[in-house]
């Protein structure tokens, strides 16, 4: 009996462990394959409370995983890029989709129909050349191996009700269904995965382990305990973002103490939905019940975001160093991480050409007051620059299509550049503070030669700029001739400072001739960072 209750423990486990392993598989094939049409979902939500629900649905019915869409709403709030109510109506739409798979698993097949479908997948991805298509076998075999593990877990079950004690224990979630809920719960809760606590349901149910009163009641407490991922996920994150995690974990509390009383009689009803088939009612009392407490609540967003602030407390802090569109929560979906990381590229590269132009003004026209921020701003590029590219190692690690590690490269060069350009730009304030210290200045001479410096640099950093933004190649023309006319004027003042060394130039004008030195070369440097920005977009790598 010992050799066989460990035989069951391991057969019901391994299936498990096969289910989430096939799931999580199956599911990052799915974003790399559809990964830019889910970011194109995600960034045309609208006020439409029906659209965003909608688009919850799809994206969930289509990665296979709610808990990431979570993570990525999370990042999403943690950003600003959506408001709470927006996210509560794509959360309710994704309680929809997640009931999905267990439509899916709920279909009886065997080895006839699984096998061939995972060598069908293991051929079609072991011999394909592109990209794509190797992603598409994976999501055949996925499928397949998702079945294979339904086979191993409902045979492993199919043992149990041969044991009294579990017998006696697995009714009792159908007499006491507390119980069951309990159970679920807290399944759900350490696996962090309601589609395979729901799976493993539908397996004992079709091993005939389970009724179905105790399988609704699984099934309700699997609900609340889908809403651990989002928890955890919240931690160190925005006030909106646990905010979001408290209206889940409510929707899905107060769904299932609305329905807790009525379990019997809803059975009653779903036993009617497909008679003889339980698998297929279980699945349908989670569609069923996720349904009708998505269409309760979604004319209710505005309330359960009351709710929300009254459960979670305090204000987010506005602060405006760090980033500001992305975060680590939000690296669950690589697609929508890249056009994320490119929003902070774009934004670096704002901060950088307007410290730019706050030293010229300082240097040029000696309004040092003005320019104070350059300092602070420079804080904040080497800020933005250190997590960019700790995210970015972290993203490249991850299992990416070719395109998502091309793009990756480039934001890498991108980042290093932008933060060198706000380097010279403080190296130019600092060299303006210098120059206008003691009333002095720059003669008139000096002035239009050094603004003519600063208009080549900043028109060329800026056009550098659009071409990050817009990848015209139009741009990329502007930059290269800035840079090689700032080149030679740059070359033809140190030509000419060195013709004036000697006697005849005073000390007051080699100080001031070293002054236009250093900000020439400063502003060469900075079409340099331009020209290589440009150079990566161009050959892509």
């Amino acid at each position: 009996m010992a050799i066989n209750a460990i035989s069951v423990f391991f057969t019901v486990v391994g299936g498990l462990a096969l289910f989430l392993f096939s799931m999580t598989f199956l599911s990052d094939s799915l974003k790399r394959v559809a990964g830019e049409k889910l970011k194109e979902w995600l960034g045309k939500l609208t006020k439409s409370r029906l659209r965003a629900c909608a688009v919850g649905t799809g994206v969930v019915a289509i990665i296979q995983s709610s808990g990431m869409l979570m993570v990525t709403l999370i990042g999403f709030l943690n950003a600003g890029l959506i408001g709470l109510e927006q996210a509560i109506w794509v959360m309710l739409g994704a309680e929809i989709g997640t009931t999905f798979t267990a439509q899916l698993v709920a279909f009886k097949l065997d080895a006839m129909f699984f096998f061939p479908v995972m060598a069908l997948g293991f051929f079609f991805s072991f011999f394909a050349k592109k990209e794509i298509h190797k992603d598409i076998g994976n999501i055949i075999f996925s499928f397949g191996l998702l079945f294979l593990a339904m086979n191993l877990m409902a045979s492993g079950a199919g043992t149990l009700k041969d044991d009294p004690g579990i017998a006696s224990l697995l009714a009792s979630f159908g007499e006491n269904p507390l119980l069951g809920v309990i159970a679920g719960f807290v399944f759900t809760g350490i696996i962090q995965s309601s589609s395979a606590s729901t799976g493993l349901i539908i397996a004992m149910g079709s091993a005939g382990v389970l009724g179905l009163p105790a399988a609704i009641a699984l099934t309700l407490g699997a609900n609340i305990g889908s809403t651990v991922t989002g928890m955890l996920a919240s931690i160190g994150s925005k006030v909106s973002a646990k905010r979001l995690s408290a209206a889940q974990a409510s929707v899905n509390i107060i769904g299932v103490v609305l329905f807790f009383p009525f379990i019997l009689q809803f059975a009653s009803f779903i036993a009617t939905t497909a008679p003889g088939d339980l698998p297929r009612q279980i699945a349908n009392s989670h569609t069923i019940f996720n349904l009708i407490v998505t269409a309760f609540m979604l004319p209710l967003s505005g309330s359960l975001v009351w709710l929300s602030t009254k459960i979670v407390k305090g204000e987010d802090p506005k602060v405006e160093h760090g980033l500001k569109y992305v975060n680590k929560s939000i690296m669950a979906m690589p697609s929508v991480a890249v056009a994320q990381l490119q929003k902070e590229i774009e934004r670096m590269a704002e901060i950088a050409l307007g410290m730019l132009s706050l030293s010229r003004d300082a240097l040029v026209e000696g309004q040092l007051k003005k320019a104070a921020s350059i300092s602070g701003n420079e804080e904040t590029l080497d800020e933005i620059r250190a997590s960019l590219a700790a995210m970015l190692e972290e993203l490249g690690s991850r299992e990416l299509s070719a395109k998502h590690r091309r793009e990756i490269a480039i934001l890498k060069a991108h980042v290093i550049d932008i933060e060198r350009v706000g380097d010279h730009a403080n190296n130019l304030y600092e060299l303006a503070q210098r120059v206008h210290s003691g009333n002095g200045g720059l003669s008139g001479k000096d002035k239009k030669q050094v603004n003519e410096y600063f208009l080549l640099a900043v028109e060329g950093f800026g056009d550098c700029v659009k071409a990050i933004k817009t990848r015209d190649k139009k741009y990329f023309e502007m930059v290269f001739e800035a840079e090689k006319k700032l080149d030679n004027l740059q070359l033809s003042l140190q030509e000419k400072l060195e013709t004036k060394k000697g006697a005849k130039a005073g000390a007051e004008a080699g100080i001031c001739q070293a002054c236009l030195l250093e900000a020439a070369i400063n502003l060469e440097r900075v079409s340099d960072h331009a020209k290589n920005i440009v150079q990566t977009i161009e050959q892509g790598f």
